[in-house]
């Protein structure tokens, strides 16, 4: 929906409103996609969403699809934005726990050593002691 916003410009509703009392579903169909707030942003919705639900009874099955998909891009706006405000708390709180340990770099230099030193043993053939032969043994 941020291509959307970035590809067109916004559209001057206030002077598209007049087309919505014109009997051509054409003028009212583009009025009503106008107010899509991918394209006009989410105070122009806002402020004109009585006439995206009156468009919902307009006539035209036209105008009444393109009101759907006006309200469908809202409520999909306000979902992400409601996931993203939800999903800060939680990375912060990770963010929190994660500044405890190790950094990425040394969590891998770790790893890449703990490797070097397994790879060591097999070739020598020597494996980890074990200590229940260890204590059988004596």
């Amino acid at each position: 929906m941020v291509k959307k916003r970035a590809r067109w410009t916004t559209p001057n509703i206030e002077l598209l409103l007049p087309d919505l009392q014109s009997p051509d579903e054409v003028g009212r169909r583009h009025t009503v996609r106008a107010l899509c707030p991918c394209h006009a942003g989410w105070e122009a919705f806002e402020q004109h969403v009585g006439i995206v639900f009156r468009s919902l009874r307009d006539p035209s099955h036209i105008v009444r699809a393109h009101a759907l998909h006006v309200l469908e891009d809202a409520a999909r706006m306000m979902l992400a934005e409601d996931l993203r405000y939800h999903l800060e708390a939680g990375e912060e709180k990770l963010g929190e726990k994660r500044c405890r340990y190790r950094s990425m770099e040394q969590r891998l230099e770790a790893r890449r050593n703990n490797r070097i030193r397994k790879l060591q043993r097999r070739r020598s053939g020597r494996t980890r002691p074990n200590k229940a032969l260890e204590l059988t043994a004596r």
